[in-house]
């Protein structure tokens, strides 16, 4: 505003036209680059989630990947990622634009080659990256077959002493024979208390106390509705 724009850059100008000139010896002495210098993109492949915002940011089509639907987790897999540097400007879009920071530039400006072709460059998905994904499946499975089998032997300790099983739960002896009869009559809700009892015994605790209040309300409304029924008649 009012020209302080001007005037700072006039003395940035200014700082560096007396400054004394510095001669590069390169090759045989690598230049010092500023922090931000935009050499080689580079790309980290396993975090890459393939939602091609990169490759929509990019004004002149520099970048491409190909994905196929993983049968186990149905989401898009990421197959090889494609960088073509003849294209490349060096705008810095498809970085600022990526979620996972898996593209970025790094201070290596030797780009030249012999053959057009070796600009390219093509990033294959590793072989361990589907071994890794593999043992964490498997070991999902596991996780949850033997957490169900958990929550199938609480579910038959509940029906054959309800009592012992919800005191861990619930206090008063009324609430618990609430419970165990809202538990008789509906299997849904045996079956969630059941479920939370093995994943977490807290808030089992508290979804047991809002059933037995509901009921309570509803017996209590009941109640009153026979009590008025009666004084009619």
């Amino acid at each position: 505003m009012n020209g302080q724009g001007l005037i700072k850059g006039l003395g940035i100008t200014f700082k560096h036209f007396f400054q004394k000139e510095i001669t590069e010896q390169y090759p045989d002495v690598m230049p010092q680059l500023a922090p931000r210098f935009r050499g080689c993109l580079q790309f980290e492949f396993e975090k890459c989630i393939a939602c091609g915002i990169c490759v929509n940011s990019c004004p002149n089509n520099v970048l491409s990947f190909e994905t196929e639907k993983d049968e186990n987790s149905k989401k898009k897999k990421l197959l090889s990622y494609t960088i073509d540097f003849q294209h490349c400007m060096f705008c810095n879009l498809c970085a600022e634009g990526c979620p996972k920071q898996c593209i970025y530039f790094d201070h290596n400006f030797e780009l030249s080659s012999f053959k057009r072709e070796d600009i390219k460059m093509v990033y294959l998905r590793p072989a361990e990256m589907d071994m890794r994904e593999e043992e964490s499946t498997n070991g999902q499975e596991q996780q949850e077959s033997k957490e169900q089998k958990q929550i199938d032997a609480m579910q038959k300790a509940l029906q054959k002493n309800p009592g012992k099983v919800l005191s861990k739960i619930l206090e008063q002896e009324e609430d618990i024979i609430i419970l165990s009869e809202l538990m008789q009559s509906d299997e849904k809700t045996a079956g969630k208390i059941a479920e939370l009892m093995v994943k977490d015994k807290e808030k089992a605790a508290k979804v047991a106390a809002g059933f037995v209040n509901k009921a309570k309300k509803n017996r209590a409304k009941t109640e009153t509705a026979g009590e008025g029924g009666d004084a009619n008649d």
